[in-house]
């Protein structure tokens, strides 16, 4: 795998230099050329350059913070923090239902305030700004004993004989009224600061910094790092969290599946950044003296300081308590193999790849996917992370994808599993978990399709400039010579497809493009699929017909399983472009 070489030839000469400690000297994930590829073709492709200009914009409200203001986004742990105001709730100005995840929030425009998607009222009433402030200990972290409780009044009805100076009121705990409590700030801290201002703001001024080259980007990004390493270990949901008003089970800032999320989107935006960070001293020079100001117990003297702080409170942190990271498999594994090649210690190649060897093995286990069931949902999720993993370290080393399916060859059916299961382009069978009543699949769901021309829905997928799942095709194309991944790739890309593979990285799109278009007029971009029989997973399907005659026949012949139904039995019908026999 090329990227360790660099990764072992770095370590080694910091090693000689400083042997007592393993420092990070660059980087894993977005070494220069690959950075200098990104930056080339945001100049030259016309889709690329959109990718940068919004990205700018997305930018500038972080940009245009000052330093300190930034410094100051990050919070502490003190507060309960809910993962719902309340999850089967409503309003207390409108009375309407709002349970769940309907509270809005906007962290940016709106601070320290959810807002009622019916009536449009803000809580809580209260300034909680500043009563935040007020509880502010000397190391800059908020203490609910030392806050001024005289500011927890309705702002709207000061007056102290006025019946609604105590509504809407929270004190970081909730506003209760009778037996009922509203935990604004407790969600409002994950979803509002925690999500949109510190996690976006990280993320986002990196992937501008590697768009553009502008230290500015890499040096805000860097401060927001830092201050959340300061404080990122102190987090544990399983003991400061809620969720459906019930004690959280693990995490840190937020619930444990978005955790490991959140903590891999961290430690990759670090390592986007950390090279252009060493030669920084506005960096060093501003944390420092943050540091002596609020009694930090790191000196961030030296960008080595920095370092120790981000590498050993965020990356470090979380291999050591990989509880607070557990998630659906294998989203926890791929986190984890992520840190050990972003930290570069002596130790990581082998950590790195038994990480992959286990996981690739339980993965690809039954006819090449995990044996859960929830065809179109569970079992693709498992296979969607790897993908995405596989396209990550691709980008850096081409032949990643060659040498992982030499190792695992049952890599192939992983990805062929979904091509092979999908019944007339527009239905997966209703297999355990997987959706609602007669629910439609027209896409191929074994990986996604991320468009990097819209970043603000890629947050939540992978990165803001993910990698190219239509290059990763590609590449099982080339090595399995399987037409089927080609005609995949060109299905999703629809209309869109002259600007294939969508790839910010690739260093050749336009032998891509070419070679596709060569395989798509060989072969077309219907994929004819036989009848099969999954044997291990125990799914058949027979196919007939052709065009607007085709149908498909689907049994499932076992029960149980992760995420399966007790039914021992189940079948079902597509035919007329509909599904005749829909599972409940």
């Amino acid at each position: 795998m090329r990227f360790w070489a660099g990764i072992v030839g770095s370590m080694t000469l910091a090693l000689c230099a400083v042997a007592q400690e393993t420092l990070k000297h660059s980087s894993a994930l977005y070494p220069q050329e690959v950075v200098q590829r990104v930056r080339e073709n945001a100049e030259k492709d016309a889709w690329a350059a959109q990718v940068r200009a919004g990205m700018i914009e997305a930018a500038r409200p972080w940009r245009e913070m000052s330093d300190a203001a930034l410094w100051e986004l990050m919070f502490s742990a003190g507060i309960t923090r809910s993962w719902m105001v309340w999850s089967n709730g409503q309003c207390p100005a409108c009375s309407k239902d709002v349970p769940m995840y309907n509270w809005q929030m906007a962290a940016l425009e709106r601070p320290w305030k959810v807002r009622c998607p019916h009536c449009k009222e803000t809580f809580p009433k209260n300034d909680f700004a500043a009563f935040y402030a007020s509880g502010l200990d000397e190391h800059h972290v908020f203490d609910p004993a030392r806050a001024d409780r005289s500011l927890l009044f309705n702002t709207e009805h000061p007056n102290t004989d006025d019946p609604l100076r105590g509504f809407g009121v929270d004190d970081g705990e909730g506003f209760v009224q009778g037996e009922k409590r509203w935990r604004f700030i407790g969600a409002y801290l994950i979803y509002g600061q925690w999500k949109q201002a510190v996690l976006a703001g990280i993320q986002t001024l990196s992937a501008a910094h590697l768009l553009t080259g502008d230290p500015v980007y890499a040096r805000k990004a860097g401060i927001l790092l830092d201050r959340v390493a300061d404080l990122y270990p102190s987090f544990d949901f399983a003991k400061q969290g809620l969720v459906y008003e019930k004690a959280g089970v693990a995490g840190y800032v937020s619930t444990w599946h978005d955790t490991c999320e959140e903590t891999r989107e961290l430690v990759m935006s670090y390592d986007m950044i950390c090279e252009a960070l060493g030669g920084d001293t506005e960096l060093a020079a501003f944390l420092s003296q943050q540091s002596a100001k609020y009694a930090l117990s790191n000196p961030k003297a030296t960008f080595a300081d920095i370092q120790r702080n981000i590498e050993g409170k965020i990356l470090q942190d979380a291999l050591n308590n990989k509880a607070k990271i557990h998630s659906n498999y294998p989203r926890t594994e791929v986190c984890a193999a992520i840190i050990h090649a972003v930290l570069q210690q002596p130790e990581g190649r082998a950590a790195f790849d038994e990480v992959v060897r286990a996981m690739l093995e339980k993965a690809t286990a039954v006819d090449g996917v995990t044996g859960e069931k929830g065809l179109a949902g569970y079992t693709a999720y498992t296979i969607e992370a790897v993908a995405m993993f596989l396209a990550e370290f691709s980008k850096a080393d081409p032949g990643f994808v060659t040498e992982t399916l030499k190792r695992c060859p049952r890599l192939r059916d992983m990805y062929r599993f979904h091509i092979d299961t999908h019944c007339l382009d527009r239905y997966y069978p209703q297999s355990g978990d997987t959706g609602w009543f007669a629910a439609p699949a027209e896409a191929y769901v074994g990986m996604p399709f991320i468009s990097p021309s819209a970043p603000a829905q890629n947050l939540s997928s992978w990165s803001l400039v993910p990698p190219s799942t239509y290059t990763l095709l590609w590449r099982l194309y080339e090595v399995t010579g399987d037409a089927a991944f080609v005609q995949t790739a060109c299905r999703a890309a629809g209309s869109a497809a002259e600007n294939m593979p969508y790839d910010l990285y690739c260093a050749e799109p336009e032998r891509i493009r070419k070679g596709m278009a060569e395989v798509i007029a060989r072969e077309g971009t219907e994929i004819r699929l036989p009848s099969v029989n999954k044997q291990e997973w125990h799914i058949a399907l027979l196919r007939s017909g052709e065009g607007k005659a085709r149908r498909a026949a689907w049994l499932d012949y076992d029960a149980g399983g992760g995420h399966g139904h007790l039914d021992g039995m189940n079948l079902g019908l597509f035919a007329h472009g509909l599904d005749l026999m829909p599972e409940f």
